[in-house]
């Protein structure tokens, strides 16, 4: 997936991003068939339906937890996280 392409993924709602779930799912279970059928025309179609709807479930997950944190990007999340972990990782140390 280019770069482009996952910035513009980055801009949509998680509404938008659901859609595109369902349409890249939809996507890969036709790679599917015409694999079944040995018709497949382009079989690194598959790997990258596949990817996309990996990046496409992280990217509505990272929403969640924003929406749910307070945090406004995820850059946050991820370094109060860190330290979140950190400060565990000490208090499990000292006992």
């Amino acid at each position: 997936m280019k770069l482009q392409e996952r910035r513009r993924l980055h801009g949509l709602t998680s509404d938008q991003l659901r859609g595109e779930l369902a349409e890249s799912e939809r996507a890969l279970l036709d790679f599917r068939f015409d694999a079944g059928l040995n018709r497949l025309s382009n079989p690194a179609g598959m790997h990258n339906a596949r990817k996309r709807i990996a990046v496409l479930y992280t990217l509505i997950r990272e929403k969640e937890l924003l929406q749910n944190s307070g945090f406004a990007t995820m850059d946050e999340y991820k370094i109060f996280a860190h330290a979140e972990h950190k400060a565990y990782a000490d208090r499990k140390k000292v006992r």
